[in-house]
């Protein structure tokens, strides 16, 4: 295997035909001191970039490209508040230091820069946020969704030219990391002056020297005047007639060249939930990049819900939320920095529903209905602290520390048919992660990246269920209480390292990496004091992983270029009945065509090759709702998927049009799938290894600015076919067969007028077939948002929603009063919501086998007046 590596990496390098050349030296103030961040360029005779680095923090800089045809090139030098430098020089010539002159703005240059809404220069795109908002907006997140190029999704992650954001910086600071909902969904949005766009972002100095990277980034630029003073704001908000509703808020922030630091505090009953916004165990490989691994314990009991994902949450969920956030990030020396979040998030939950479920099993008919009310108080905490340390411009290291702590209660009075039940699980879960990275330039074009991580995840969870019929068929007495605790916990260490180089048109990945768990998945089935071992499992897995993986790049040109990565996994899996040795090979491919006039194009196939996991591999049977039981399975072979994928965008952020279009193909050649045998009283399921599904995705998407019309807009189109094998209450297996398709159109108004609209719909198509049976489901909805400037110092906003369910019409109108007085730091809005008071909701859904019909209260009527102070 290795000599094919080897020979596969020699027939790619003889496409390289031309030299390469590298420019390199260190551009300095007039002070003679090394000016950081500076942009340098090199550009043929025709202005085509051949290359471009920034200079590091002693202004150091090293470019390498490819020979061009004729000797003479362009180098271009530009810093912010410097004069820019470009001058003609010969390719032989290779180091060049420059000395940049600080550069005065007048007051007429400044008003030009401003007033162009969108620029962009090199991998950053500037967008100036006043030509794009209408004053309504509350928060950060509010503006983002108004962006070009910009996409919020519904559970507030991030998407830029495509793809999910890295990092969300704020005045070039990472200070939230994943955590950025924190700061996107509390920051004032009217403190913030520029939003930015970074492709090709890297937050690793050493690693950015190789320019390498394909992430993408969000720098927020605040207004002028908030830096080196606090600023921020109080909201005080109460409910003034029908049901009581509150909201306080404080936000608070300061902006210094040796630290940052924000505070957010959030306590409301409007039906968001705090902790929505917390980001959970991150997972991240990376060819040329940073990795991160964490992993989790599995949790064993579960307790529906029931909420609805058709409204918003404001619509349908009660709920109390609490946030409670401080983040900093400090320079204690020019070459240490601390990055510390710490935070409170809690949800206190009451949901009300009734729900009749019908199983059309040929003769046999399952029928049962549910009045659930259900209770939940769920809180997450954390302490994170992350040091940077650069000792040298070769060096770069990280120590990354995570602790939380996340209790959790749950109950649910139920009535099941006639029967009372009544279930309850309270868990303890205590995490523990540490990342520590160091980075070291070997040469000028090798980079050794060492990646030590340990992680340890406890849940600990105690379950009790009264159920009549739960005890009669454990032959019980009728009162009985049925108790279930787990304790599960997972141990994990591992260290990667991978030597990154670049020889002219390759670049070159060769990884090693080895990673120890241990992993306990236990529960005890106790009733009557005495345990029943047929509902009990002391799992216990044992998994010793070594990797060896290569990665090569080959670059045609600037433009295009093609990776092939091979994934060697050698795996000793022991468990409390199996122990073996696996060698596994996962390869991949991926072509790019980048940065060219008619857009971007990507294909990539991959194989995955996995190990199934500890709670698929029990014994018996354990409980994971009042009425639901769960078997493991046996290890028979390591599981199996491919997926193969195309992608087309284009994005032209000055004129506001862009293009995103893709196709995935996956097939599951081996899976863990589950077999159920179902009964008027229970559901009993078995992992059973089978070949699993293939799915088919078509999305496309395009987004428009008519200037003439005043109007972005944009269309959409999810497409997606699924065939997987089910088996219910039968002996073998079948196929079934899914296709959803939703269409959904929005756009936004930009008139010089005092007023403007949001408006648009979407159709939502899903069908199934399953032994001959056919279902579908249809729903639609629509929404016209009205924004009416009364005044300077008035503004009214008329939100209102449609939706067509299952042959039913539900409408949502909102109205929004805000009163700002001119030169004053106080602001008032009065919020009517639901005033057609839509108080109930009954959704059903028809999919294979099942009918499933619910019926959930919907947050009433109510009038909410606040005030909110700015300093």
């Amino acid at each position: 295997m290795q000599k094919t590596i080897t020979t596969f990496i020699l027939l790619f390098s003889l496409f390289s035909f031309s030299q390469e050349i590298t420019i390199k030296g260190i551009i300095k103030d007039n002070k003679n001191r090394g000016i950081q961040n500076a942009s340098v360029s090199i550009l043929d005779e025709s202005d085509d970039f051949l290359g471009y680095a920034f200079t590091d923090e002693n202004g150091f800089y090293s470019i390498s490209f490819d020979k061009p045809k004729n000797e003479t090139i362009k180098i271009e030098i530009s810093c912010l508040g410097y004069k820019k430098i470009t001058q003609i020089i010969n390719s032989t010539n290779q180091n060049q230091n420059y000395q940049l002159e600080e550069k005065i703005e007048s007051l007429q240059e400044v008003v030009v820069e401003s007033s162009k809404k969108i620029r962009i220069n090199q991998d950053t795109t500037y967008i100036k946020v006043a030509s794009f908002g209408n004053k309504t907006e509350q928060t950060v997140e509010d503006i983002l969704k108004k962006l070009p190029g910009i996409e919020v999704t519904k559970d507030g992650s991030i998407k830029a030219h495509g793809k999910t954001i890295d990092k969300l910086l704020i005045e070039g600071e990472d200070i939230f990391d994943k955590n950025y909902k924190m700061l996107s969904k509390n920051l004032d949005a009217k403190v913030l002056d520029e939003v930015q766009i970074i492709n090709n972002f890297e937050d690793n100095p050493v690693f950015k020297k190789l320019n390498n990277s394909d992430k993408v980034a969000i720098n927020l630029k605040l207004k002028k005047g908030l830096n080196n003073v606090w600023f921020g704001n109080i909201t005080l908000g109460s409910g003034i007639v029908s049901e009581n509703r509150w909201k306080e808020n404080i936000n608070l922030g300061l902006i210094k060249k040796k630290i940052k630091l924000f505070y957010f505090g959030d306590y409301n009953n409007l039906g968001e939930k705090a902790t929505d916004i917390i980001a959970t165990n991150i997972i991240e490989k990376s060819t040329f990049g940073d990795d991160r691994f964490e992993y989790k314990a599995k949790s064993l009991y579960n307790i529906a819900n029931n909420e609805i994902q058709f409204f918003s949450k404001t619509q349908s969920v009660f709920n109390k939320a609490f946030l409670n956030s401080l983040s900093f990030t400090s320079k204690l020396k020019k070459n240490l920095s601390v990055r510390g979040v710490v935070y409170l998030a809690n949800d206190e939950q009451n949901q009300n529903s009734s729900t009749i479920t019908k199983y059309n099993l040929e003769n046999n008919p399952i029928s049962f209905t549910e009045d659930n009310f259900y209770v939940n108080k769920k809180t997450l905490t954390s302490t994170e602290i992350e040091l940077k340390y650069s000792p040298n411009d070769k060096n770069y290291i990280t120590n990354f520390f995570i602790f939380k702590n996340n209790p959790n209660k749950t109950a649910n009075n139920l009535l099941f048919n006639t029967d009372i039940i009544n279930q309850n699980s309270n868990s303890e879960n205590y995490t523990i992660y540490n990342h520590f990275n160091h980075t070291l330039q070997l040469t000028e074009k090798t980079v050794l990246n060492n990646y030590f991580y340990i992680g340890n995840d406890k849940i600990n969870e105690k379950s009790k269920v009264s159920s009549p019929f739960l005890n009669n068929f454990l032959s019980l007495d009728t009162n009985q209480i049925i108790n279930q605790n787990a304790n599960n916990k997972l141990f994990y260490i591992g260290n990667k390292s991978k030597v990154i180089s670049k020889f002219r048109k390759i670049d070159l990945t060769n990884t090693v990496q080895f990673e120890y768990s241990n992993e306990q998945f236990k529960n005890d089935f106790i009733a009557n004091n005495q345990s029943i071992v047929t509902y009990q499992n002391n799992a216990n897995l044992k998994i010793l992983n070594l990797f060896q993986e290569n990665t090569m790049r080959y670059n045609f040109s600037r433009k295009i270029d093609l990776t092939a990565n091979l994934n060697f996994q050698n795996s000793q899996f022991n468990n409390n009945t199996f122990s073996t040795n696996l060698f596994l090979i996962n390869p991949s491919i991926y072509f790019n065509i980048k940065k060219t006039g008619f857009g971007n194009f990507w294909f990539s196939f991959s194989e995955n090759n996995s190990l199934p996991e500890i709670n698929q591999l029990t014994t018996n049977y354990q409980l994971t709702d009042y009425r639901s039981f769960l078997q493991g399975t046996t290890f028979q072979k390591p599981l199996k998927n491919q997926t193969i994928g195309l992608n087309y965008s284009y994005y032209n952020d000055e004129k506001r049009f862009s293009i995103n279009t893709n196709i995935f193909y996956s097939n599951s050649k081996s899976i863990l799938n589950t077999s159920s045998n179902l009964t008027s009283d229970f559901n009993f399921n078995s992992y059973i290894q089978t070949k699993g599904s293939e799915s088919y995705n078509f999305n496309f998407s395009l987004v428009n600015y008519s200037r003439k019309l005043k109007l972005a807009s944009k269309i959409e189109t999810l497409n997606n076919w699924i065939t997987s094998p089910l088996n219910v209450n039968s002996t073998e297996f079948s196929n079934a067969k899914s296709y959803s398709n939703s269409i959904k159109y929005s756009a936004t108004t930009y008139f010089k007028s005092k007023i403007n609209f949001d408006f648009g719909f979407s159709y939502n198509y899903f069908q199934s077939n399953f032994q001959g049976i056919k279902t579908t489901n249809t729903t639609k909805d629509a929404f016209l948002n009205i924004n009416y400037k009364v005044s300077k110092t008035i503004l009214a906003e008329s939100n209102n929603s449609l939706y067509y369910v299952n042959n039913k019409n539900y409408s949502f109108n909102n109205v929004v009063l805000s009163y700002t007085p001119l030169d004053s730091k106080f602001s008032y809005r009065l919020i009517l919501n639901n005033l057609v008071n839509e108080n109930q909701y009954t959704y059903i859904s028809i999919n294979n086998y099942s009918y499933y019909q619910s019926i959930i209260q919907l947050v009433p009527r109510y009038v909410l007046g606040t005030i909110k102070y700015r300093f």
